[in-house]
C-alpha cells in the first residue's frame, strides 16, 4: 500500500483483516551521580610533635538510578598540593594518616549506567598546637638621659629564658614579641597591635616618689603555624643616674637572706624614727620600703615570728648537748647564735630545756624565745667568736637616694641548717638512712579494762635521738598516765598538752650513741578502754605534731614505727608525703600514707593551674607510691601535685629541672 522507493513500508494484508507492528524502545539514563558534599575540609590538631595525623577522608555520592551501594570509586591524592598525583585508590575511603599542610584529592564516582563525576577538595591539616613560652622574670633596666627625661629599651628576646619550645617550629623560627599586660585583654589568644620586639619604658613607670618601679609586661611566643600564647615577667625600671624628677621621697631596698644565702621571704620590715612603716619581704628576699621621706632619720627592723618549730628537732638538741659536754663545739657564730634559745649569750642546759618543750608542745613557745633573730649582714664578729649583742638594725640618719638595707636571718633552735626560709618554696626530702622499731605488746581490750602498755626497745644500736607522736583514737582511749622507766628518761621528755585529743609527744637524746637490749622497757603508757578494741588498731606512730625521726650514731635519719608483737601495722592519717628526689630530673616518687583502703585521684599542676598529669587508682592502706617520669610531666620550675580521695586532700610543691 505505499511506495518503498519513498522509503515507505509496505504492509500486505494476510486476509484476517488485521496487523501487528513491534518496536523497540530504550530508555537510557545519561545523568551522572551527585555529590552529597564536595566542600574543603580543615582539620585542626594539637599534638606534642609533628608526625603524620590519621584523619577520616570519605567521599559520597548519590544517583537516580544506581543503588549508593553500587556506586563505583576511585582517588587520586596530590599531596601538598603541588600538582603531581602521590597516590592513587580504589574505594571512597580514603581515610589515613597525613602530614601537616594542604593536600588535593580528586574522588571519581561513576554509576552503573557509564555516567560519573568527579570531586576535588583540598583537605587541610593545621598545626594547632600553641608554643610554650617561658620569661625570665625579674629583669632591671636602668634609664638613659633623653630630651624630657629618661628613656629605656627592653627587648622581647632578653625577656624570653631561652627554654620556649613548640611541637613543630624550631626554637630560631620562633616569633618573640612583647607588649605592657595592662594592654590586653582577658581571654586574648594573640598579640594585640603594640606587641613589638621591643617595648619602650620612661619616667612614667617609676612611681614619682620612688627611684624604681615595676612593671609587668607580657612575652608573646609565635610558631609558624600562627599560634599564640605568652608568660608574665616583672621589669624592675631604675633611675639610678636621678634623670627622672622625684618628689621628696625615696625608696630603700631590704634584702634578707639566711647564712646559705637562701632568699627569705614573708620577713616583716618595722621602720621607726622620723617616719613609721610596715613592709614585707618577696619571694627573692627583697622589700621595697617606699614613700620614706628624703633626709629622714630612720631604723629598720626585720622581723619573722611565724612557724617556730621550722627546722628545728631532737637532732639540734642532740648537737647543742655536745657542745655544752664538750664534745663537740660549734664552729661559726651562726650555730652559737641558733642555740642561744634564751638570748643571754650562754649556751647552757636551760637552752636544750626551752627547745625540748617547743618540740614537744609547738604551739606553746617559751617566753622570750624569737622564731628567727636577724643581724646587719655587713657585721663581721669580732675573731668568728659569737656576742648577743650584734647589731640586729639599720640606722639611717638620713635618708638619699639609692640606700639599701642587707640583713642574715638565723633561725633559733635550728643548729643543723635544715630550716625553710622560703615558704614560696618549701621542698624538704626525708631521706631515710635506716629504721627504729619500738615493740608493743598488742592486745585485746575490754570496754573499762584499764591497761599499762610497755613501749620497748628494738634494734636500739648506737641510737643517739628520736622523736615522734604517739597518735591514739581518743573516741576508743582514755589517757590516764605515762611513766619513763628508762633512766634516761624523765616526765620532761614527754608533751602531754593534747592528750585529750589523742597525742602524746616525745623527744630524747643523748650526746653519746647509747645501745639497749631487745625488750628493755623504756616508758610505759596507761589508758582506759572506751569501748571493745584492738590496741594495734587504735594506736599508730606518725608526725603530726613532733616530726616522727630518729638520729644514728652519724646522725643520720632514721624512720620510725611502732611493731605489734612484732609486725608493722599499716594505719596512720592520711599524710602526702614530699616528692623524692627534689627537685628532679628524670624521674620522681610521691609518697602517700592511706587510713583505709580507697581510690585516690593524684593531680600534677603548674603555677597557672592547668593540668598536666592525673593518676588515678585503687591504693591499700597505708603506705603508697606512685613513680612519674620527666617525659610525663611538660614545663620547669615550681609545680604543684595534690592528692585527693572522698574524704581527704593534700596539696604539695616540687621543682622540676630542665632535661
Amino acid at each position: 500500500c505505499c511506495d518503498p522507493g519513498l522509503g515507505q513500508h509496505a504492509w500486505q494484508d494476510d486476509g484476517d483483516g488485521y496487523f501487528v507492528y513491534t518496536q523497540e524502545i530504550k530508555v537510557i539514563d545519561k545523568v551522572a551521580p551527585a555529590w552529597i558534599s564536595c566542600d574543603n575540609l580543615t582539620f585542626c590538631i594539637e599534638q606534642t610533635d609533628c608526625s603524620p595525623v590519621f584523619i577520616n577522608l570519605i567521599g559520597e555520592a548519590i544517583d537516580g538510578c544506581t543503588p549508593q551501594a553500587q556506586l563505583q570509586y576511585s582517588y587520586q591524592i596530590d599531596a601538598f598540593n603541588d600538582g603531581t598525583v602521590d597516590h592513587t585508590g580504589a574505594g571512597n575511603d580514603a581515610s589515613g594518616a597525613y602530614p601537616l599542610g594542604t593536600h588535593k584529592i580528586t574522588f571519581k564516582v561513576t554509576d552503573q549506567c557509564g555516567n560519573w563525576n568527579t570531586c576535588t577538595k583540598l583537605f587541610t591539616i593545621l598545626d594547632c598546637q600553641k608554643p610554650t613560652p617561658i620569661c625570665i622574670n625579674g629583669l632591671s633596666v636602668d634609664l638613659m638621659p633623653v630630651p624630657g627625661g629618661g628613656m629605656a629599651i627592653i627587648w622581647a628576646a632578653s625577656m624570653e629564658a631561652g627554654d620556649s619550645h613548640d611541637n613543630c617550629t624550631d626554637y630560631d623560627d620562633l616569633i618573640i614579641l612583647i607588649e605592657r599586660y595592662s594592654a590586653i585583654t582577658p581571654g586574648q589568644e594573640e598579640p594585640g597591635a603594640g606587641a613589638s620586639d621591643v617595648l619602650q619604658v620612661t619616667c612614667d613607670d617609676r612611681p614619682p616618689t620612688t627611684p624604681n618601679g615595676i612593671i609587668e609586661v607580657v612575652v608573646w611566643v609565635g610558631d609558624s603555624a600562627g599560634n599564640w600564647d605568652y608568660c608574665i615577667a616583672t621589669v624592675w625600671v631604675q633611675d639610678n643616674m636621678g634623670i627622672c624628677p622625684l618628689e621628696g621621697n625615696t625608696t630603700v631596698i631590704s634584702s634578707v637572706f639566711n647564712p646559705d644565702q637562701e632568699a627569705m621571704n614573708q620577713v616583716i620590715f618595722e621602720i621607726s624614727g622620723d617616719t613609721t612603716g610596715v613592709f614585707q619581704s618577696q619571694i627573692d628576699g627583697n622589700a621595697y620600703l617606699t614613700n620614706l621621706p628624703l633626709g629622714a632619720a630612720v631604723n629598720i627592723r626585720p622581723i619573722k615570728e611565724d612557724d617556730p618549730i621550722n627546722g628545728v628537732s631532737t637532732l639540734d638538741l642532740q648537737l647543742m648537748l655536745k657542745h655544752v659536754t664538750g664534745i663537740r663545739r660549734f664552729k661559726s657564730p651562726y650555730e652559737w647564735m641558733a642555740a642561744d634559745v634564751d638570748h643571754n649569750g650562754i649556751i647552757s642546759l636551760n637552752d636544750v630545756l626551752l627547745l625540748r618543750k617547743l618540740i614537744l608542745n609547738p604551739e606553746q613557745v617559751p617566753v622570750g624565745y624569737s622564731s628567727w633573730r636577724f643581724i646587719d649582714a655587713g657585721y663581721v664578729f669580732p675573731g668568728m667568736v659569737y656576742d648577743h649583742n650584734y647589731p640586729n638594725t639599720k640606722a639611717f640618719t638620713g635618708l638619699t637616694h639609692g640606700l639599701s638595707a642587707e640583713f642574715m636571718g638565723v633561725k633559733i633552735g635550728d643548729v643543723s641548717g635544715d630550716a625553710v626560709p622560703n615558704v614560696e618554696n618549701e621542698c624538704k626530702t626525708m631521706d631515710w638512712d635506716g629504721t627504729l622499731s619500738f615493740e608493743i605488746a598488742d592486745k585485746q581490750l575490754q570496754k573499762g579494762e584499764t591497761h599499762t602498755i610497755e613501749i620497748r626497745a628494738s634494734g636500739f644500736e648506737r641510737i643517739q635521738g628520736y622523736q615522734y607522736t604517739l597518735d591514739f583514737d581518743p573516741a576508743m582511749l582514755e589517757f590516764v598516765n605515762v611513766d619513763a622507766q628508762w633512766s634516761y628518761m624523765s616526765e620532761a621528755n614527754f608533751g602531754l598538752d593534747r592528750v585529750n585529743g589523742g597525742v602524746v609527744t616525745t623527744s630524747w637524746n643523748s650526746s653519746e650513741p647509747v645501745s639497749l637490749a631487745n625488750d628493755e622497757v623504756l616508758y610505759t603508757l596507761t589508758i582506759r578502754a572506751k569501748a571493745d578494741l584492738k590496741l594495734s588498731e587504735v594506736m599508730t606512730v606518725n608526725s603530726r605534731v613532733t616530726r616522727a625521726e630518729a638520729y644514728d650514731a652519724n646522725e643520720d635519719l632514721l624512720e620510725v614505727n611502732f611493731r605489734f608483737d612484732g609486725y608493722i601495722v599499716a594505719g596512720g592519717a592520711f599524710e602526702l608525703y614530699q616528692n623524692e628526689p627534689n627537685p628532679f630530673r628524670d624521674m620522681t616518687i610521691i609518697g602517700f600514707n592511706l587510713p583505709e583502703s580507697s581510690s585516690a585521684v593524684l593531680t600534677v599542676y603548674d603555677i597557672t593551674g592547668a593540668v598536666i598529669k592525673v593518676v588515678r587508682g585503687d591504693y591499700a592502706k597505708g603506705y603508697n607510691t606512685v613513680h612519674l617520669n620527666r617525659s610525663e610531666i611538660q614545663g620547669n620550675g615550681m609545680l604543684y601535685y595534690s592528692l585527693e580521695t572522698a574524704t581527704d586532700r593534700a596539696t604539695r610543691k616540687m621543682i622540676g629541672l630542665g632535661r
